[in-house]
């Protein structure tokens, strides 16, 4: 795969420690790492059991200064809602996608990112 290392382990480090602050303690946290057949695109899921997005927010969660459900939270108040949006850009300029899915016990980010792209003009 080709990208900017620091930049890409930024983005799956926002993702843990997202997991690990807005959901309570107890909570298991996963994440897997797969290819699709091909090996055309790489596939990163970060997956909890805690108590869910609420499904309104799920739209907005990449935008810059959103706040998920502060019952999600064990810290309220100590974030600027920025951790997804720097996600989401470090992604997108990867020429990946990211998205959220959420219900009750289960939340999962998924990271989508071309295995090799010759397109990509990273600056480090």
């Amino acid at each position: 795969m080709r990208g900017d290392r620091a930049k890409l382990h930024q983005a799956v480090a926002n993702l843990l420690s997202n997991a690990r602050v807005h959901t309570p303690a107890g909570t298991t946290v996963t994440a897997t790492l797969r290819t699709d057949d091909d090996a055309e695109r790489a596939a990163l899921a970060v997956t909890d059991d805690g108590p869910g997005i609420d499904a309104a927010m799920l739209p907005h969660l990449f935008e810059r200064f959103v706040r998920a459900d502060k019952s999600r939270s064990r810290q309220a108040g100590n974030s600027f809602g920025l951790g997804l949006a720097i996600t989401s850009a470090i992604v997108e300029a990867h020429l990946g996608s990211i998205v959220a899915e959420s219900s009750d016990g289960r939340t999962v980010f998924t990271i989508l990112l071309p295995s090799n792209s010759s397109q990509l003009a990273l600056s480090t």
